[in-house]
């Protein structure tokens, strides 16, 4: 099948051929003529030579998407049945299945189906269509899902930030097919009761990407005191819960998530006295929880991203200084800081000057006991770094 074709700048192709699937506004020389926004082209060097074929969008500044850069490749239903099985295979390569039953299946670039996010909570699906291809794709999608993975229901929840660059509306949360999901979804990881909120919940429903750095919370939460900031839904507490902590402290902006939290506490240790949930906004909270104390054995802080566009990095850099140098004031010595930022546009470099300068600031000595990344249903192509945006710092404290 023949696509409408869209040609480069002359050198603008090095990224693509190399793997990465976005090509700007700026390296496009001719656009196609019968193309709109969604729809399929193909790529071609300022040599007339085939470079990719993909997601054309006109009115993004990410201008194509790209799906293969086989030639002979159309972009039909077999090919994102292709797609989601190799996708779903690879999770099945893994041990996850071991460990849970919730994960993503589909993490969009990284498994080769840009603006597709598809996760699995217990058999039902929420997904997520982020682009106008991925949004002209729908029902070719759907019914690739049902083809692949039989699933009990496919729920979505395409109500982020990202549709609008892309030119779209918000789609309404609600069924797509299949039976009616419960109001939370109860999943399990590494022996730890969770409850997932389809409806209501941040992302597709849950924060699947942290379920590595949760267990390793578990694993170093014996009879500590966990202080836990931007809580939301209290996965890392449950575990910290089933590792054994003392005691808990939960602390969220959001009353509507405390529903799921105490939830999610309860199921993994009746004793709510060991489970405390404050509401408070985060910033004030622990600027005076720092100034008059109790410290924490093990202080947890995974704040939602605080950077939207590329300009305001110095900004949002010295606002993550500024929570991590207050929660390094309330680590009890030889205690433990878990740290993470969720922003792609903070680097591993930046988090870890972020890092270095709060710990300078608060006056006390940390080693860094090990960084992580999202978990491997989350899969990172080498060739879009832009994918990797989870980071997650595990440090020891002395005073």
């Amino acid at each position: 099948m023949n696509y409408p074709p869209l040609y480069l700048r002359k050198n603008s192709e090095r990224t693509v051929r190399n793997g990465h699937p976005w090509i700007f506004s700026g390296a496009v020389d001719r656009r196609p003529k019968d193309a709109d926004t969604g729809d399929v082209v193909d790529v071609f060097d300022s040599n007339q030579r085939f470079v990719c074929r993909g997601f054309y969008n006109k009115r993004s500044l990410i201008r194509v998407r790209s799906l293969t850069q086989d030639a002979s490749c159309p972009i039909d239903s077999a090919f994102f049945e292709q797609r989601i099985a190799q996708a779903v295979e690879y999770r099945r390569s893994t041990d996850l299945a071991s460990v849970t039953n919730a994960m993503r299946l589909v993490h969009g670039e990284s498994d080769g189906l840009p603006g597709l996010i598809v996760d699995d909570y217990a058999g039902y699906l929420s997904i997520q269509l982020h682009t106008a291809g991925m949004e002209q794709q729908r029902q070719v999608v759907l019914d690739a899902l049902h083809t692949v993975l039989s699933p009990k229901s496919i729920f979505e929840r395409s109500d982020v930030g990202t549709r609008r660059a892309e030119g779209l509306k918000d789609r309404p949360t609600g069924l797509l097919a299949g039976e009616e999901p419960p109001e939370f979804v109860e999943i399990e990881e590494h022996g730890v009761r969770l409850h997932a909120d389809l409806y209501r919940g941040q992302k597709t429903g849950f924060f699947l990407d942290q379920r590595d750095n949760r267990f390793l919370l578990q694993r170093l939460a014996g009879g500590k005191k966990v202080l836990n900031l931007f809580s939301y839904s209290s996965g890392f507490s449950a575990h910290a819960l089933k590792g054994g902590a003392s005691h808990t402290l939960d602390v969220d902006i959001s009353q509507q998530v405390m529903l799921s939290a105490r939830r999610n506490l309860t199921a993994n240790c009746p004793a709510e006295s060991k489970a405390e949930l404050l509401v408070a906004d985060i910033f004030p909270f622990i600027d005076e929880l720092a100034d008059r104390g109790p410290r924490y054995d093990i202080v947890v802080i995974d704040p939602p991203s605080l950077l939207r566009k590329h300009n305001q990095l110095k900004q949002a850099m010295g606002v993550y200084t500024k929570l991590n140098r207050n929660a390094f004031r309330l680590v009890a010595d030889g205690g433990l800081l878990v740290t993470a930022s969720c922003s792609a546009r903070v680097s591993q470099d930046d988090f870890f000057q972020i890092v270095r300068r709060a710990a300078s600031g608060a006056r006390v000595r940390t080693r860094i006991l090990t960084y992580n990344q999202h978990s491997a249903d989350h899969p990172v192509d080498p060739a879009f770094p832009d994918g990797r945006y989870l980071k997650c710092i595990f440090a020891r404290i002395n005073r």
